[in-house]
């Protein structure tokens, strides 16, 4: 009980310092589920998903044209 006494204030300041790491990561992560991307503006940012989906989606379609050789 003595060493609890003694490191309350340490105790009580990590606590908060874990609270606010949670808080961040939290933050981060609903962020990235929301579609919003990584925060860091998407026009150069070569990880943001909507622009890997739509790097996709246009590779798809010029592979299907290349093999129909440009018909539908």
């Amino acid at each position: 009980m003595a060493w609890l006494a003694e490191n309350i204030m340490s105790i009580v300041l990590l606590m908060i310092i874990a609270l606010i790491v949670f808080l961040i990561i939290r933050s981060k992560v609903k962020t990235r589920k929301s579609g919003k991307g990584c925060g860091c503006g998407c026009a150069g940012c070569i990880g943001c998903a909507s622009k890997q989906q739509k790097k996709q989606e246009t590779s798809d379609c010029a592979s299907a044209e290349s093999f129909t050789g440009g018909r539908k």
